[in-house]
């Protein structure tokens, strides 16, 4: 391995600013994409079965009819 002397980094303002603006459209992104936070129902109700798996990210496979002759 050859071994060389360290190189010099200059950070100048330009750099600092071009991170801000980078930084900031990537929060911004980032809040955009946020999806609310979850609120239970104030009245107590019962939440449906398919908000529960929505929520959990449980996603149940349709069956598919075996057959493609139909029931007379």
């Amino acid at each position: 391995m050859i071994r060389r002397s360290p190189t010099k980094l200059d950070l100048r303002l330009d750099d600092l600013v071009e991170y801000e603006t980078m930084r900031k459209a990537l929060e911004a992104k980032r809040e955009s994409e946020r999806q609310p936070a979850f609120n239970p129902p104030s009245w107590g109700g019962k939440v449906p079965q398919s908000e529960i798996l929505e929520r959990i990210g449980y996603m149940p496979q349709q069956n598919q009819p075996s057959h493609s002759r139909p029931n007379i």
